[in-house]
């Protein structure tokens, strides 16, 4: 049996449940319990001083100590809960903010801008810079940022101070949804090594996006590809791929946009985007490949 502990509420309380001997009252409670506003403290008595009173009992003298209609510093003006109120002349049921305008409470937040690009510095990897309020705000969504610069990104794991990271936005609750579970099931990784995990990621969020494209999607990516295929000429990078849109035979990039055109034409909105979306990612590579093999030189053991 828990001891009995003499328990203090409030007045009105003390004057219902009173047990005739000391002014108070004997109850098993746990101490410290915080009934409505009134915090209960309880200490240790004797029984000689005790009287232990019905569940019943309490409960009703409780609901009716906490919710009495007078105002808690009307009865108890000299708390120290109450000398702000009572030296301006306020009651507890004016709003916090008109009184205490300054508060931290009550200042607006202040809408944080975001950003089309991030520049890497010392330091940085894409779980941070994806947690930035700026960026996404929350770190999960680090393979946006790994999709989005796939060209410039071999290795989610490693990025260099400099690189410019393009932040994709207008993206779809699927789509942000899918980074967040990869983000939570990769698994182990290895610094300089892209991981199987990743790759996966990349085909499933690629088939993601070409399924719930319109065809303002498609036409953009059209035109994305467009841009990065010029880029792949200038730096004599172009590829050539296998897709089952071109026949399945090996055909430049530039062929396959054509082809990816075609099917915009013709109201294939979600395989235009992916033929498209195909043609910029090898543009892109090949870019970078490129720019690998101008700068390459010979290494002596």
């Amino acid at each position: 049996m828990l001891p009995l502990r003499h328990t203090f509420v409030s007045q009105r309380f003390r004057d219902e449940v009173d047990d005739g001997n000391d002014g108070g009252m004997a109850r098993r409670v746990p101490k410290g319990l915080l009934c409505g506003g009134l915090l209960v403290g309880s200490d240790e008595i004797h029984d000689s001083f005790s009287k232990t009173f019905s569940d019943a009992a309490i409960a009703a003298a409780a609901a009716a100590a906490v919710t009495s209609a007078d105002d808690w510093c009307e009865k108890y003006p000299t708390s120290f809960i109450c000398e702000e109120e009572v030296a301006a002349g306020q009651t507890s049921s004016e709003d916090w903010c008109d009184r205490y305008p300054t508060s931290f409470l009550c200042q607006e937040e202040v809408p944080v801008p975001v950003i089309s690009a991030y520049v890497v510095q010392a330091g940085d990897h894409l779980w941070g810079i994806s947690s930035q309020p700026k960026v996404y705000g929350d770190p999960y969504q680090w393979p946006l940022l790994f999709k989005r610069n796939r060209a410039d990104i071999m290795d989610a794991d490693l990025i260099y101070p400099g690189q410019m990271i393009q932040i994709e936005r207008e993206m779809s609750d699927a789509q942000i949804q899918e980074a967040i579970d990869h983000a939570r099931s990769r698994g182990a990784w290895v610094l300089g090594v892209v991981e199987g995990s990743d790759l996966r990621y990349l085909q499933a969020a690629g088939s993601t996006d070409a399924a719930n494209a319109t065809a303002e999607q498609a036409a953009a990516m059209i035109a994305q590809a467009g841009a990065d295929l010029k880029a792949a000429k200038a730096a004599k990078g172009e590829w050539r791929i296998l897709d089952s849109a071109t026949g399945g035979s090996a055909v430049p990039i530039s062929k396959a946009l054509k082809a990816a055109q075609k099917l915009l034409d013709e109201g294939d909105a979600a395989e235009a985007y992916r033929l498209a979306q195909r043609v910029s990612e090898s543009a892109q590579l090949g870019v970078a490949q490129s720019a690998e093999q101008a700068s390459a030189a010979p290494s002596y053991n």
